[in-house]
């Protein structure tokens, strides 16, 4: 699946105080945000650090430290930090979203989801809120309540190629391939950078059955000799198998161990000895 880092960013007016430490606190506020907005994170962290030791209280300069630290992929530690911001706010529904991204990228999805839940019940209604649960929905296997969420993010924003991809992904995780093409097909139209959507639609024929078809499909990706090479050639080693090509269907999962697709370890051990299995297990597509 695609992820896309999708990070909001909480700036609220300054409350009163020591005008002079107010005024010196602002500077320090004003360059952190540019920094941010320049995308020099590790400078934009260092300055949020310093409006914090002017003040530990201020909400500003706790989310951009936080939101810096996410940016520079430090994600356990903004996590840390989006805890901290939360005691001095509780009711933003930014923070939330921002935690949820972060907690994504660590795989802790379940928290994630709950995150989501209180973003939307605070107010937040983006297209993306729905996308990031939709897709921690579809990490642990809750397809359904996944596409429910793909479909509320794509009733706000129609050319949301991204989630009609995921949305893919998960109909054709449940077996339903052919609501899956549609959707890759309809993402790929949208947005030509879907790359991954060429083989989506290779692993759906496989799903369907049409080895001949995907065998094809699979073939092309191979020439293409990109990120899905490994997985392009196990899965056409897959459909050879299934229409009697033993051979070839050893060679590619071969190819495939190679480049170090566990799975083709597996199969190349347990159907290409002389003596090996000739019955098959299901073939268990991920998409």
């Amino acid at each position: 699946m695609k992820f896309i880092n999708f990070i909001f960013i909480s700036l609220l007016t300054l409350g009163f105080g020591d005008l002079r430490g107010q005024t010196e606190l602002s500077k320090t506020l004003h360059k952190a945000k540019n920094l941010y907005e320049t995308e020099d994170f590790e400078a934009a962290l260092e300055s949020y650090g310093q409006a914090l030791k002017e003040d530990k209280t201020n909400y500003e300069a706790a989310m951009g430290f936080a939101d810096s630290q996410h940016k520079l992929s430090l994600f356990m530690e903004a996590i840390t930090s989006y805890n901290k911001a939360q005691k001095l706010k509780e009711d933003d529904p930014k923070l939330y979203f921002n935690r949820a991204a972060a907690r994504i990228f660590i795989q802790d999805y379940n928290r994630a989801i709950k995150d989501l839940n209180k973003s939307i019940k605070l107010g937040n209604n983006t297209p993306e809120v729905y996308y990031f649960r939709a897709f921690a929905y579809a990490e642990t296997n809750r397809h359904r309540k996944a596409i429910n969420d793909y479909d509320k993010a794509i009733e706000i924003k129609p050319d949301y190629a991204d989630a009609i991809y995921n949305r893919g992904a998960s109909k054709a995780e449940m077996g339903h391939y052919e609501e899956g093409i549609a959707d890759f097909e309809t993402a790929i139209g949208k947005d030509n950078s879907l790359t991954n959507g060429k083989i989506n639609l290779a692993l759906s024929q496989l799903g369907l059955k049409n080895y001949e078809e995907a065998i094809k499909r699979l073939s092309e990706i191979i020439e293409l000799r990109d990120e899905d090479l490994a997985k392009a050639y196990f899965y056409r080693a897959e459909a050879q198998f299934e229409i009697k090509e033993k051979e070839q269907a050893c060679n590619d999962w071969n190819k495939a161990a190679n480049l170090g697709y566990e799975q083709a370890i597996e199969n190349a051990s347990t159907y290409c000895k002389e003596k090996g299995k000739t019955k098959k297990k299901r073939i268990k597509i991920i998409f």
